[in-house]
């Protein structure tokens, strides 16, 4: 379907009416709490299509037109003109603005994009060629986003005409081609960027293909981590993957690296046997002899949603729709730690809509990825150290999962407006936690309330005017990844449980709301603008929202939200006296409970907590017996602040298995806080481990403890 198409669509909704009335001016507003059942007939020349809609989400979209009543057989049927943009592609005549990318994306728009590329183990880089199909804008017919910052002259950002600038990190290109072509170019380092002359291409050309021949950085791409074997689970094969978010894509092929440009792709990627590719993408064939593989990707996505691995790996079925990846030797704690996926995806689709990605995979990588998780499409990325035998962690899951709705399909404009895909994630993976708990009335409340515990300890570390604590803030010659923190998950979160509970008063008809929301901007992007604007209009009491205290002021939310429960109380009272905690009081508790008492303990004042405490804890409850990461990293910065020597050689090995950047980050920081003593063997240890580390992670703990 054309995005010029103009559709006529037939919404035959039934309500109970007086008195038949003829050309009737209808406000839609006052129909939106009307709770009536719709379906849509959609009609274009020869080709009919019936949909269900939720008649509040199609009334919203369509509040800016007016509407004609026909009334006929006690039924009010409305007759629509409307223009819908082609579905499972982004809107690509949207003009915004991105302070992390240099390229001029309002002026060329990829709309497709194709990778062809060898990966060479021996020489640690990818290379190849990607070829693009660019749209040159029509800026007269495209909308502008409230994030354009117009000079005196009204001028567009990114807007540069002749010449297609890319944003490229570290890139080794030989050629660029227009057909038969050879085009001009320019790389700057300083400035990250690849400038591609375009005089050679008719001004007529609206849709244009170029090539470029190119191969990544065998040190210095920050997207693409190269592991030996002996870095791996198995230590029998090398390991390669990409880890492109926020802005590292370009780091891994050169691109328009902003998450508002959203493009479809495929690829050929060769690589040696018996590894295995995986990408953002579902496989579409495989040659064995040459062990080439083919993916496509038909739903448009962000660059920093383009993701590939490669290494030895093995796989099985959860669903016919789930397939869990791993090293051979960790497929068995895999089976069982993500058994109930299946569940998960269906509660969300109850929640937010079918799911448009075909298969949710898993793949789950060696130590040194540096996130919990990632949310890249068809295949997210997984730590081990979600594997604990207990399935506490399902939350990771949960997490990841629910992106492919908030950020995958509705994505932030760009990175100063992050909360939008974290927040409304955060929020929604703790009401499909409760979902899921089924027999556990309190899981919703008690997720939650670890979220703020959480908040807290990120405004105690980063300080209460830092303005990365604030939802939206400036992001003019910042890298996101300095910016990064958990405000954006669960300050965003507290601001949608806020909206819910205190403007809206029903998760019924919030629940409502996400469902529309999701419809409304999937496969678009938006800032906080776009989403107040909607708020506002599908809920008018929400005007009276102080919109600029939740999102402008840093610090904590600007009201206490009470999350108490029952679990919530037992770990309170616990922290109220750390040194009677027993082990017999720990077992009591869940892995999730533990880890909200060693968050309330950490937040203490430093006066609350000795270094007795902490010793009768150790001798209590032999701390040595658990491995759940997200207990040890906690347990271990209190060890760290209370320079208690007992675990230190424990902390060190904690350090050398774990690549998580929500391990290392806190407690590299500590010892830098806390221990400055124990500092010289701390970077001792560092620069001996660090080459299995992730580079972006590196690059951080370099910032907090110097080099």
């Amino acid at each position: 379907m054309s995005s010029t198409m103009l559709f006529i669509v037939l919404l035959v909704i039934t309500v109970a009416r007086a008195a038949p009335v003829q050309d009737e001016t209808c406000d839609v507003q006052a129909y939106r709490q009307s709770h009536c059942t719709a379906s849509v007939f959609v009609q274009h020349g020869c080709t009919s299509a019936t949909v269900d809609l939720i008649h509040t989400n199609f009334l919203q979209s369509c509040s800016s037109v007016r509407l004609n009543w026909a009334y006929a057989a006690n039924n009010l049927t409305l007759i629509i003109g409307r223009q819908e943009h082609q579905a499972f592609t982004s809107d690509h005549s949207y003009l915004y603005y991105d302070p992390n990318s240099i390229s001029n994306f309002n002026r060329f728009r990829v709309n497709h994009t194709h990778f062809d590329l060898n990966v060479d183990f021996d020489r640690h880089l990818l290379h190849g060629h990607v070829q693009f199909n660019i749209v040159r804008l029509d800026q007269k017919q495209c909308e502008y986003s409230s994030t354009i910052k117009n000079t005196e002259n009204n001028e567009i950002p990114h807007n540069l005409d002749g010449k297609l600038i890319l944003d490229a990190h570290q890139l080794n290109v030989e050629k660029v081609m227009y057909e038969t072509t050879l085009l001009p170019f320019e790389i700057n380092p300083e400035h990250n960027s690849l400038t591609i002359d375009m005089e050679q291409i008719p001004k007529e050309a609206i849709s244009i293909s170029i090539v470029i021949n190119y191969s990544t950085s065998p040190d210095q791409s920050k997207a693409l981590q190269w592991m030996t074997k002996e870095q791996t689970a198995d230590r029998q094969y090398p390991f390669m993957y990409s880890q492109c978010q926020a802005i590292h894509a370009r780091s891994m092929y050169p691109c328009q690296d902003t998450p508002g440009v959203k493009s479809t792709y495929t690829a050929k990627i060769i690589c040696p046997k018996p590894l295995i590719p995986l990408m953002s993408a579902i496989q579409t064939k495989h040659d064995v002899d040459t062990n080439t593989f083919y993916f496509e990707q038909t739903v448009a996505v962000p660059s920093y949603l383009m993701a590939i691995a490669v290494g030895h790996l093995v796989s099985y079925d959860i669903s016919d729709r789930i397939r869990v990846w791993s090293e051979p030797s960790r497929r068995e704690r895999c089976k069982y730690e993500f058994e109930e996926t299946e569940c998960a995806l269906s509660a969300a689709e109850q929640l937010l809509g079918k799911y448009q990605w075909k298969r949710y995979d898993i793949l789950v990588l060696p130590p040194s990825f540096p996130y919990t998780g990632m949310e890249n499409p068809c295949m997210n990325f997984i730590s081990p150290a979600t594997l604990v035998g207990d399935r506490s962690l399902t939350w990771v899951i949960v997490h990841e999962l629910t992106h492919s709705w908030t950020g995958n399909l509705v994505t932030n404009e760009n990175w100063e407006h992050f909360w939008l895909n974290e927040g409304f994630t955060t929020f929604i993976e703790a009401k499909l936690l409760e979902i899921l708990a089924k027999d556990n009335g309190e899981a919703r409340r008690f997720h939650s309330a670890q979220g703020w515990e959480e908040l807290e300890s990120t405004i105690i570390e980063f300080g209460s005017t830092n303005p990365y604590t604030c939802l939206v803030y400036r992001l003019q010659n910042v890298d996101p990844d300095d910016a990064y923190n958990s405000t954006q998950y669960h300050k965003g979160a507290a601001l949608l449980w806020f909206l819910e509970h205190d403007i809206v008063c029903s998760e019924v008809e919030f629940d409502q709301f996400l469902r529309s929301y999701v419809q409304k901007f999937s496969h678009r992007v938006l800032n906080t603008d776009d989403f107040i604007q909607y708020f506002e209009l599908y809920f008018p009491q929400a005007k009276k929202v102080d919109w600029k205290l939740w999102l402008n002021t840093p610090g904590m939310p600007p009201i206490t939200i009470n999350f108490s429960t029952e679990l919530e109380r037992q770990c309170r009272q616990l922290a109220k006296q750390p040194s009677l905690i027993s082990d017999a009081q720990m077992k009591l508790l869940n892995a999730n409970q533990i880890v909200y008492l060693f968050n309330l303990l950490l937040n203490q004042k430093p006066s609350t907590i000795t270094y007795d405490i902490i010793k009768q804890i150790d001798k209590n409850c032999q701390m040595n017996q658990y491995s759940n990461g997200d207990i040890c990293y906690r347990w271990y910065q209190l060890c760290i602040r209370m320079k208690y020597i007992e675990v230190l050689e424990d902390i060190f090995k904690f350090l050398g298995e774990n690549g998580e950047m929500k391990f290392l980050k806190p407690l590299y920081t500590e010892f830098k806080l806390s221990w400055p003593e124990m500092m010289p063997k701390v970077h001792e240890f560092f620069e001996e481990h660090k080459k299995y580390i992730h580079p972006l992670l590196v690059q951080q703990i370099e910032q907090r403890i110097g080099k």
